[in-house]
């Protein structure tokens, strides 16, 4: 038998290459280095961008359904008695609310960047750079400095993430509030519409 075969064990191996189809695992990264290239903030954002575009569809199916029964909402704000006070004050309460909901979510949807100290992961400041000026840059980069643009990018995405999360928040008190208006109403159109 030759003795010159590959050790079985995976611990004895020698570590793979570093190729975009093989990325190393963290525990062959820097401690720092693992947490700050595997930060995932690009899903936080996606999500507060998802649910502020869910509200601002489940506004638009909600106005579809008043404006169905638009003739009967116009009896009972119109009609005589006083009953039109509660339902003229519930559908102002419903259109205004859904107003700010709307708001809300685009507030949420649309991008804010604060001031931040430029950095080489950020699209930015990559995109004000030449092609040419970008390539030398990142290929003149230390380890160290490679970190460092990545935590100022971290630091300033969590900047934004947290100022999404905060209107998104708004947004889904005013929708839930609006959301009470609608169903309010819906029950009121139904029962009159359908019950003698």
């Amino acid at each position: 038998m030759s003795s010159t075969a590959p050790p079985s064990n995976p611990a004895v191996a020698a570590p793979a290459s570093v190729l975009p189809d093989r990325l190393p695992m963290p525990a062959q990264l820097d401690p720092a280095a693992a947490l700050a290239f595997r930060t995932p903030l690009h899903e936080h954002v996606l999500s507060a961008d998802g649910k502020a575009a869910g509200v601002i569809t489940l506004l638009g199916m909600m106005f579809t359904v008043v404006a169905r029964f638009g003739s009967q909402v116009s009896e009972l704000v119109q009609g005589p008695g006083w009953f039109r006070y509660p339902a003229s004050a519930l559908v102002l309460g419903f259109a205004l609310l859904s107003l700010c909901a709307v708001v809300q979510s685009f507030r949420t949807i649309s991008p804010r960047f604060p001031k931040a100290p430029p950095s080489l992961a950020f699209f930015g400041d990559i995109a004000a750079l030449s092609r040419e000026e970008y390539v030398r840059r990142v290929e003149g980069l230390a380890a160290e400095e490679a970190l460092g643009h990545m935590l100022s990018y971290n630091h300033t995405g969590s900047l934004i993430c947290l100022e999404k999360v905060r209107q998104l928040r708004r947004g889904l008190r005013c929708f839930e509030l609006a959301a009470g208006c609608w169903a309010a109403l819906v029950v009121i159109l139904v029962a009159r519409t359908f019950l003698p």
